[in-house]
């Protein structure tokens, strides 16, 4: 059940899973205090999850649970598969999701389901850094303090280094740091079908706290960007010309940036109005998506 059709989900490899809650659950936990000394209560719900993501190394011995964190409405974790797996790692979270459902059950009858339906994984590849993933999970409960003590998330930076060319940011620079992301690009070449599926991944991630990285020129590129917007989805906006000095983001935009969903990333210089400028917006979102911190930030 993973992500990647192309990735064997059997064979030894870290990885950093997320599951959302179903919309009917009880909350799994509560974040209070600061930022500087964050404190996480887990509710009922919460205990009961966290009982089964320990239980792991019981449904297989080659199952390792390196870091995790429950929050309100989801919960990550990373694991660490240390042998080849008789099923697919989709498989053993599928139990625990139903292990847990029969013990919220028992408290609460009435709740159908506990978790969103499926859930958002990415392996560890040899570009991405163990500890920036396990930092990301163990920094959640900061991040999220830091966003209801600064409910406006209109941070500004001048000279981002992204592949040696200077950026500007204008919103909320943690996007940067979020390790689930992905360029959104659609080409004219593409297939109906192949879109339909960029699409259906494109919003699986917005779903489960991921962000989309890109210029969103094209028609269909918008529409992606609109869907993720409706899902309360995360954007990182690569715009095509310099962020005046006093320059403000429109009202829609002007909204995202107060409740930490969008950071705007514009060159310190003009580009030309081109295809090649289009080809090199994308060739910085797909940078973007490579790297989970920048210079400067």
């Amino acid at each position: 059940m993973g992500r990647d059709p192309l990735h064997d989900y059997r064979k030894r490899c870290i990885y950093h899973i997320t599951i959302g809650k179903d919309a009917a659950c009880p909350v799994f936990s509560f974040v209070s205090g600061s930022s500087q000394s964050p404190l996480v209560t887990r509710s009922p719900v919460g205990e009961i999850i966290e009982r089964n993501i320990r239980n792991f190394p019981n449904l297989c011995p080659s199952l390792q649970i390196l870091q995790y964190v429950i929050m309100s409405d989801h919960i990550h974790f990373a694991i660490f598969v240390r042998d080849y797996l008789p099923r697919s790692l989709g498989s053993y979270i599928g139990i625990m999701k139903v292990k847990t459902g029969q013990g919220v059950r028992k408290l609460y009858p009435n709740v159908a389901k506990v978790f969103a339906d499926d859930f958002h994984d990415r392996y560890l590849r040899p570009a991405h850094d163990l500890n920036t993933i396990l930092n990301y999970i163990r920094e959640n409960p900061k991040r999220l303090l830091i966003r209801r003590e600064n409910p406006n998330f209109f941070s500004r930076l001048n000279n981002i280094d992204i592949n040696g060319s200077s950026w500007q940011a204008y919103g909320n620079l943690q996007l940067l740091q979020n390790p689930f992301k992905a360029p959104v690009i659609v080409h004219r070449a593409d297939s109906t079908q192949l879109k339909e599926a960029k699409l259906r991944r494109w919003k699986h991630l917005s779903e489960n706290g991921g962000v989309l990285v890109s210029p969103f020129i094209s028609s269909q590129e918008k529409e992606v960007r609109r869907q993720c917007e409706s899902v309360n989805g995360k954007i990182i906006l690569i715009s095509n010309s310099p962020l005046a000095e006093r320059e403000k983001p429109s009202s829609h935009n002007y909204y995202l940036c107060s409740s930490g969903r969008l950071l705007i990333l514009a060159p310190l210089n003009s580009l030309p109005d081109a295809r090649e400028t289009f080809v090199y917006l994308n060739s910085i979102a797909e940078s973007i998506c490579m790297r989970s911190l920048f210079s400067g930030v």
